[in-house]
């Protein structure tokens, strides 16, 4: 291929590329990006200095959720037009700029324009936190996830489920960096002050994914990429499939998030009971152990499960995540013993995170590699739909009814991945055509498959 005919107008490389060098861009790429999820890692820190209350600061992370999941929306049909290497380095001008901006935020409120405890000092810090981490740097986020997620699945046509889940574990494992590592010593660094940790967070990943975008190509600079035409490369769906496809990533996202929200009050229910003397300190460090754990679970689940949709198929494996995890949710108000809590806890956190690594190979078997990136756009509204619904709903059951908040979390847990898996079976018949080679009796066993489940 020469310049003259690259679609994205991306320089090519010399020589034919080894697509393990994309796909370690692309894990790094996501790992700069997930350092998101730990956000809560700042909230002390910004209470102490600033006074806002925890409303407040959920509120900048609600916008970053929000923010990736609608600009994934925008950014899906783009992949096919403008390439990866062109929207992973808008994604990550965004990113880093939305870190500078927070910075700024937080530098104006330190005493640069008055004090802290002034209304308009603290109101215009916070709205210039906000407008940075929350939504510049959201529409960072959902830039970079789908892009990343399209042009890697692009490079790895043969191994699919493989190649998604180590970009979305790529996600999950910055985040346990970043909260584990990097912000604590971003914030030694910084001596204490979150703006001054923001401001090298943004240099560091700056220079990273600067790097980084540079061994990003799309799949077009393939010699091959091992993609057989499919039936779902041509099948024009209804619009249902794709309401479906939502459904499930909101009602699996739903359950996730909800207890992702409620770890560690949870785990100290658990372990107070078991053991009524523990100290509250030791009670907040068995919360702190479990989200810890849990994000590894949540990283390790991603690869697990989409590597295995390549072995056994992407719904046989949903099927299988989803409804062992609506098993154990209905066994956790059962268990006593912290152990045992902890595993099924981390199993759950597992599956969810397979969920994300399983759907954009799901998505291109029934709509095909070029058309993946805007219906994985599309199902990660879903996941931003539950986040802004689900540690609300959750929230408010703890703070209404503390007693028995928990038991009814599980419940609906269970029943929103029950109703998850059920909508994964209404399109096993399809998948099933959908991946089959063109043929015209093949395209006619879809549309009969696609009527039945509708």
């Amino acid at each position: 291929m020469t310049q003259h005919d690259n679609p994205f107008n991306e320089p090519l490389p010399d020589k034919p590329l080894d697509r393990r060098l994309i796909l370690v861009a692309g894990v790094v790429l996501m790992a700069s990006l997930g350092s998101v999820y730990a956000w809560s890692f700042f909230t002390r820190p910004l209470q102490e200095a600033y006074h806002w209350s925890n409303a407040q600061i959920s509120l900048v992370f609600s916008l970053a959720v929000a923010g990736l999941g609608f600009s994934a929306l925008y950014t899906g049909p783009l992949v096919s037009k403008l390439g990866g290497r062109r929207l992973m380095i808008r994604s990550a001008k965004f990113f880093v700029c939305g870190y500078l901006l927070a910075a700024l935020g937080l530098f104006l409120g330190s005493g640069i324009i008055g004090d802290v405890s002034s209304p308009v000092v603290s109101w215009v810090s916070f709205v210039i936190l906000a407008l940075g981490y929350g939504l510049i740097g959201g529409i960072g986020l959902g830039t970079g996830y789908v892009t990343a997620v399209s042009t890697v699945a692009g490079w790895y046509a043969d191994k699919k489920g493989f190649a998604t889940g180590m970009i979305v574990m790529g996600f999950g494992m910055g985040a346990l960096f970043m909260s584990m590592v990097f912000a604590p010593f971003a914030m030694w660094v910084a001596s204490g002050n979150v703006a001054g940790a923001y401001l090298l967070i943004a240099c560091v990943y700056g220079a990273i994914m600067a790097v980084a975008c540079r061994f990003i190509f799309s799949p077009h600079a393939a010699v091959t990429n091992g993609h057989k035409a499919t039936v779902a490369d041509t099948y024009q769906h209804r619009m249902n499939l794709r309401v479906r496809l939502w459904l499930t990533t909101f009602t699996y996202s739903l359950a996730g998030l909800g207890i992702i929200s409620l770890l560690s009050p949870l785990m100290q229910d658990v372990t107070s009971a078991a053991n009524p003397t523990l100290s509250a300190a030791a009670l907040a460090a068995a919360g702190a152990t479990l989200i810890a754990i849990a994000s590894i679970g949540n990283s390790i689940g991603r690869l697990f499960w989409a590597w295995l949709s390549d072995i056994i198929g992407r719904v046989n494996v949903f099927i299988i995540l989803l409804g062992s995890a609506a098993v154990a949710y209905l066994v956790m108000p059962h268990v006593s013993s912290p152990v045992i809590f902890g595993i099924l806890i981390c199993y759950v956190i597992a599956s969810y995170g397979g969920g994300f690594g399983t759907i954009p190979s799901l998505i291109s078997d029934l709509f095909g590699p070029k058309r993946m990136s805007a219906l994985h756009g599309l199902v990660l509204t879903g996941w931003a739909t539950a986040g802004l619904v689900a540690p609300t709903l959750f929230g408010f059951l703890y703070d209404k009814n503390p007693a028995n908040a928990a038991t009814i979390a599980y419940y609906i847990c269970a029943g929103s991945l029950l109703v998850s898996m059920l909508l994964v079976i209404t399109v096993k018949r399809l998948h099933k055509q959908c991946i089959m080679p063109v043929s015209e009796s093949a395209i006619e066993l879809a549309a009969e498959a696609e009527a039945a489940a509708a």
